[in-house]
């Protein structure tokens, strides 16, 4: 009796291998029930593979027409408005600024932070790799920091979180073109093929899209080469693990460590400001880690001031099944950045945790950066030297 051999005996290769070849999870996307409850195409809790691009294709083309809306581009609809959320609020009155009231613009993709205005993250993590040297899982919100993460600290997991779902877009997109990445493009020309769309810097109202992608997109000129490296290597791995996505507010997430593992390093930049996080979300955001970890579990927030070198780290440890202990680690001196509005310029601020803690009451709190920190203000953007200069023209104008 004569065997006809098929294509995959001869090959070696079994359909089952096959199978798992096809049916390997490379992304996941959970997202919070508020984000679902807040965009009408979010309809469930967890997306895989291509069904994580369709969702983000779906939001992409009907999002760009809110957009236009939002910034007065184009006649605001509510009928279109209401198909893409019953619940956001997307139209201004006609005399507010197109960055007031930003939150309905984030969460539907219309106020896009890619580039990263924390300074110094490559240190930072280096100083949380160093505090905490174990087995942990870690969370990171925003674009860059990831990679930066990525390249600064051993995790065993690393995910990438954010209420925004167009900066999860923009992982999807480069690290899947990463994966795909067979002549051994370099990371710029990769991050160029992406979409970036509706940039937030705050000079100017957010347009479609942008002229050109450069590094500086995504880092401020004094990171450019820290981000040039942190992509750069990302680019470089011979194995890119399963990319990990979380829609949602820091608030509506459960950062529990993973298969036995006892801590969770989660990067929340300056999400922690009050413009971002109400009294009310973050008694949610730290009460609940009673509720999700386990005993001997630890979840460490880690704060970094807007424009800034300066970081927190808080602590929080289950000491038993009702009981969550929070402490502060580590903390630098934070101050307003003259990023911010002119009263607040240069002035010592207090985090919600500050307030729980009272930290003010506090003895002996190291540094998180014992050397100290870069100052990156510019002395002319300070309070005190524009009401000189107020003050001086003023003078002048009363001689003449």
């Amino acid at each position: 009796m004569k065997i006809r051999r098929s294509f995959f005996h001869l090959t070696g290769i079994s359909f089952l291998a096959l199978q798992g070849l096809y049916c390997a999870t490379y992304t996941t996307l959970k997202t919070t029930k508020e984000h679902r409850e807040s965009l009408e195409y979010v309809g469930s809790g967890s997306y895989s593979n291509s069904s994580v691009t369709k969702l983000f294709t779906k939001l992409d083309k009907y999002g760009n027409t809110i957009c236009d809306m939002i910034y007065g581009n184009i006649e605001y609809n509510e009928e279109i408005a209401q198909d893409f959320s019953k619940e956001l609020n997307f139209k201004k009155p006609s005399k507010e600024w197109w960055y007031s009231n930003m939150l309905p613009a984030l969460i539907a993709g219309c106020a896009n932070f890619y580039r990263m205005n924390d300074r110094g993250v490559h240190k930072v993590f280096a100083i949380l790799e160093k505090l905490f040297p174990e087995e942990k899982d870690c969370f990171t919100v925003g674009f860059t920091q990831y990679y930066m993460m990525r390249q600064e600290m051993q995790c065993t997991r690393f995910v990438a979180i954010d209420a925004d779902w167009r900066i999860l877009k923009a992982h999807n997109e480069f690290q899947n073109a990463v994966r795909n990445n067979s002549t051994n493009v370099d990371a710029l020309t990769l991050l160029q093929n992406m979409q970036v769309n509706w940039i937030v810097d705050f000079e100017r109202k957010p347009r479609f899209q942008e002229k050109k992608i450069r590094f500086s997109t995504f880092c401020m000129e004094s990171e450019i080469p820290y981000c040039i490296q942190a992509f750069e290597n990302f680019v470089s791995l011979e194995k890119i693990p399963p990319t990990e996505l979380i829609l949602g507010f820091l608030h509506n997430v459960e950062f529990t460590p993973e298969k036995g593992r006892k801590t969770s390093v989660v990067f929340m930049s300056n999400a922690l400001d009050e413009d971002y996080t109400s009294l009310v979300q973050f008694d949610k955001l730290h009460s609940r880690a009673r509720e999700y970890l386990k005993v001997g579990q630890k979840v460490a927030f880690v704060y970094q001031a807007g424009d800034s070198e300066d970081i927190v780290v808080y602590e929080l440890l289950k000491t038993d099944k009702d009981e969550v202990n929070i402490s502060i680690r580590c903390r630098d001196n934070i101050r307003w950045s003259d990023q911010y509005v002119l009263a607040k310029r240069g002035k010592p601020f207090y985090t919600h945790f500050d307030d729980l803690l009272e930290f003010k009451k506090l003895r002996g709190v190291p540094r998180c950066h014992i050397h100290g920190t870069q100052n990156f203000n510019d002395p002319k953007k300070s309070k005190k030297y524009l009401e000189e200069e107020k003050k001086k023209r003023l003078e002048s104008q009363k001689n003449k």
